[in-house]
């Protein structure tokens, strides 16, 4: 009972309030000034979705045919150029797992990777977004992702492998009880002539 009192009390209020106070509602197809114009005829743009991961990319569906998507992966492999000679093709790899998604993008924009992934290095990592095709018509029915927009996330370095005598010391030991067991068995096989 005291609910539907003060909710009673609060209507009241609200309709006692000049109407300078209380903003007018705006209406899509009432016209707009200035730039703030409302196109009504436009339609959703569903195209593009943030961060998809390569892994997504690798085992797609139709889902993201046709679709803007952005990844972030390294850079690894080699550099291959296109046939026509202003584009090229690098991979980038998931950082997760081993997937991989090739991307077709221009030489101006791969020349921003300054180390290819490989054994003893990290790639640079690029963030790329673009157009996903899961059967190209451009090539070859290869599923890839053309590029719009490419940039450094991190650059790459080299990851050489430390030399640790500690990881030899199992194989040593190793080595010595077995040539321990070779003269034992050896001394045996003498005494028994």
């Amino acid at each position: 009972m005291m609910r539907k009192g003060m909710a009673a009390a609060t209507l009241a209020f609200a309709l006692m309030l000049p109407a300078f106070a209380c903003p007018q509602a705006a209406f899509a197809d009432e016209p707009a000034e200035g730039d703030n114009a409302v196109n009504v005829t436009q339609l959703p743009d569903s195209s593009f979705i943030y961060d998809t991961s390569i892994t997504d990319l690798s085992t797609a569906d139709t889902y993201y045919d046709k679709q803007t998507v952005q990844v972030t992966g390294e850079v690894v492999g080699d550099r291959i150029t296109a046939g026509d000679g202003r584009h090229c093709w690098l991979q980038l790899a998931s950082p997760s797992d081993s997937s991989t998604v090739s991307v077709y993008l221009t030489n101006e924009s791969a020349d921003k990777v300054d180390t290819y992934g490989a054994y003893g290095r990290k790639g640079t990592t690029l963030q790329v977004r673009g157009t996903f095709n899961l059967a190209c018509p451009d090539h070859d029915g290869a599923s890839d992702l053309h590029a719009q927009v490419v940039t450094v996330t991190e650059k790459g370095k080299a990851t050489p492998d430390e030399f640790d005598i500690n990881a030899f010391i199992p194989g040593m030991v190793t080595v010595m009880i077995g040539l321990a067991m070779m003269v034992v068995f050896y001394l045996l096989r003498e005494r028994q002539r």
